[in-house]
């Protein structure tokens, strides 16, 4: 039966074939090159169910043909007609050629998002689009065509009934995004399609078009979940639809055809082959589905609801501000963050049905040598072995944190899936945080990023009991790595880490869980002598070091924490004492004056390098510079205040001296029992003294209005503010120093 017979009936109702260009020269009445040109100029949104029902109901024999060279003239009409045209590129993909269909829509892929000056014309084209094989004549255009006793209809590339896509370039984006959706089906009903001993040479060509294509979108929401259902098509894992009340005409026209070309291969192939062949297409779609989740949560424009701050609302609500507590619970009615939630959850369903094991693939990243990474990194045509695909670490951290987040939250919802799984962290994944970190400097800048490795040291490092997927077994304690060197070595770099990111990033939640998940490290993981590395490092923080951020913070502010978290070793409130009960032996709990050396409080009371409080006949912008010196040090002057306050209300005001000097390698802490003492006051009287006299300077220059409070007439007067002063820090000093003042007197 011929094309033109077997669609007679079904399109006799419609329209008569006398009267339709698109049946009146269906094949074989003129040739399929023919009958393409045709469809150039005759092909409009009206017409396209038309064409439709001529590819669906025939044998196969007219979208084999022709399916391929269908693409360019039918995508166009998406924005019009977008149900009508993605019908018509489903049959296309469920009846043409897969194997010319798919490189065909690699190519219209690879055209997505790109100007015209970044494509390079193919010399086989013509400017109608239409192929130039080789050996033939140069085409020759007639203009425009008509059939005889048809209407003259216009080009549908130029019909009115058309929009010129350029003319809005913001509708011209929206459009790229409904055709990436669009050939991403594609994909999913072509590939299943292709028979073939290698059909991961096929995913090759067409995967990285479409993740090259989605880079260069926005990255939409609606973009992502069309790559993971072509993903989970992709791997075979999607639940077949319920039967269709319609005929089982309808039933077998919509059925896919099978391939044409897979009779000219050997269809048995050799069971080694095979199975490699299936590794391949495993890894190459998993390969796929971290790219897409790395940029997704990497460089996608739309906002993520934040991770970490969540965990420490729904496991530590007490750590958190009540503001940020009714932020975070707003999330919970916010529909943009519950789309996004649901798309992670996506991914990581997604990566159960590509049997993605990620603390198995973190272990072989962390265990891969020089010879392993050159032989992935050799070159080849196509993957001839799983690893020589590579997989991306910033997403196999991401995808680690989402499962940990997602198997937190459904305990804390339902306590049945509670676990009590043993007090530890895994030393891997540190080892991968604080390397990727180290060098992936996209990981660094994003705060979406930061916040995925925030939410992954928490739960390690914050929780009472540390929280894994269900199927992953409790990891190693830090002590069982290797010597306890190496161990405390790996809690400096990641403690690294989180001063960096408080140092560096805008975003002010993620800077307070970066700090409060050192205060947990420090308290609870570190030993003594680690605690006082990083104490004694962060007060000898200088600004010139510290203005290298960003930011320009200050050194104050580290120097600050420091002194914040000695009070806090020296006299530790509940909720330090929670964090000290993981430290084993008992013995390496908290700190005691003995442990401190006149070192030590040199650096806390640093009375010999403040500045002095500026005369009166200074010159108003060297006073501005003197001012601002001061207050860049100011919330560390405050903290040792605090401090100081502390020792005297608990009478400890006495400290170990250093004793003889020490061979490199040994303990620096001197015993209690062979410690002279000294009075501690010698250290803090001229710090305070000192700031007596500035507290009193800047007091009274703030006035009610937070203005400089001089006479107009005076000459004395500057902006505090412009020196970088900050009144709420002038009084919180206020406070600090009056306090010791009166803590002093009552001893």
């Amino acid at each position: 039966m011929s094309v033109a017979q077997g669609t007679s009936h079904s399109i006799e109702g419609a329209q008569s074939s006398a009267e339709d260009p698109l049946i009146a020269a269906l094949p074989p009445r003129t040739d399929y090159i023919t009958y393409l040109t045709i469809l150039e100029y005759q092909l409009t949104p009206q017409n396209l169910p038309t064409l439709t029902s001529l590819l669906q109901e025939d044998d196969g024999t007219l979208a084999t043909e022709i399916g391929w060279d269908l693409l360019k003239l039918v995508l166009p009409i998406l924005r019009i007609e977008p149900d009508k045209a993605q019908k018509c590129l489903d049959v296309i993909a469920r009846r043409g050629n897969p194997r010319e269909v798919v490189v065909r829509v690699a190519e219209e892929l690879e055209r997505l998002g790109q100007d015209d000056s970044d494509i390079e014309a193919d010399p086989s084209e013509r400017e109608d689009g239409l192929p130039t094989f080789a050996g033939e004549a140069p085409h020759v255009h007639l203009g425009t065509m008509s059939l005889h006793g048809m209407p003259s209809q216009t080009k549908s590339g130029v019909s009115a009934d058309k929009v010129d896509l350029e003319k809005d370039e913001d509708t011209n984006f929206a459009m790229e995004e409904v055709k990436l959706q669009a050939l991403l089906s594609m994909l999913s009903l072509l590939h299943p399609r292709i028979r073939t001993q290698y059909p991961s040479r096929f995913l090759a060509t067409s995967l990285p078009a479409a993740l090259a294509a989605y880079r260069r979108l926005s990255m939409s929401s609606a973009s992502t979940l069309a790559f993971l259902n072509t993903l989970t098509n992709l791997a075979g894992r999607k639940r077949p639809a319920l039967p269709p009340r319609v005929s089982t005409t309808d039933v077998l026209a919509s059925a896919p055809l099978p391939d044409p070309e897979s009779k000219n291969e050997t269809t048995v192939a050799a069971p080694s082959i095979a199975a490699n062949e299936a590794a391949i297409t495993q890894r190459l779609l998993q390969a796929v589905l971290l790219e897409v989740l790395e940029e997704h949560m990497t460089a996608s424009s739309e906002p993520q609801p934040p991770l970490t701050a969540r965990l420490r609302v729904s496991l530590e609500p007490d750590s958190v501000t009540t503001l940020r507590r009714a932020e975070v619970d707003g999330l919970e009615n916010n529909a943009d963050a519950g789309a996004a939630d649901k798309l992670l959850v996506k991914f990581a369903s997604v990566a159960r049905d590509l049997k993605l094991d990620v603390l198995a693939e973190l272990q072989t990243l962390d265990n891969l040598d020089a010879t392993d990474e050159a032989e992935s990194e050799s070159q080849h045509d196509y993957p001839t072995s799983p690893a020589q695909i590579p997989i991306s670490a910033t997403a196999l951290l991401i995808l680690y944190s989402t499962q940990l987040f997602q198997q937190t939250l459904s305990s804390k919802v339902d306590t049945s899936k509670t676990t009590t799984l043993p007090n530890s962290v895994n030393p891997m994944v540190l080892q991968i945080v604080d390397r990727q970190y180290e060098t992936d400097l996209r990981m660094r800048s994003s705060l979406p990023a930061v916040d995925v490795l925030l939410s992954i040291l928490y739960l390690m490092f914050c929780t009472s009991e540390p929280h894994h997927p269900t199927n992953e077994q409790p990891p190693v304690t830090l002590s069982r790595t290797g010597t306890t060197t190496e161990s405390q070595t790996l809690l400096l770099a990641i403690d690294n880490i989180l001063q960096d990111i408080f140092l560096t990033l805008p975003d002010a939640d993620l800077r307070d869980n970066a700090h409060h998940i050192a205060s947990h490290i420090l308290h609870g993981h570190c030993q003594r002598e680690t605690r006082l590395k990083i104490i004694k490092t962060l007060l000898l923080t200088d600004n010139a070091a510290a203005r290298s951020s960003v930011l320009e913070a200050h050194s104050g502010s580290l120097k600050s924490i420091a002194v914040e978290w000695l009070k806090a070793e020296l006299y530790p409130t509940p909720r330090v004492e929670k964090m000290m009960a993981r430290l084993q032996p008992d013995t390496e709990r908290g700190l005691t004056s003995d442990h401190l050396g006149n070192d030590m409080w040199a650096l806390v009371f640093p009375a010999d390098k403040m500045v002095p409080v500026p005369a009166v006949d200074v010159d108003s912008q060297e006073k501005e510079q003197v001012v601002g010196d001061f207050a860049t040090d100011m919330p560390f002057y405050i903290s040792s205040m605090n401090l100081l306050w502390m020792m005297a209300r608990n009478h400890d005001m006495s400290v170990a001296t250093a004793g003889p000097a020490e061979e490199e390698g040994t303990s620096s802490i001197v015993p209690s029992a062979q410690a002279a003492k000294v009075d501690i006051l010698s250290k803090g009287e001229e710090m305070l003294s000192r700031l007596v006299k500035w507290k009193d300077y800047l007091v009274g220059h703030v006035a009610v209005g937070q203005t400089v409070n001089s006479g107009p007439n005076s000459g004395r007067g500057h902006n505090l503010e412009a020196a970088g002063v900050s009144v709420t820090d002038v009084f919180a000093l206020e406070d600090a120093v009056g306090r010791v003042l009166e803590a002093l007197e009552a001893s």
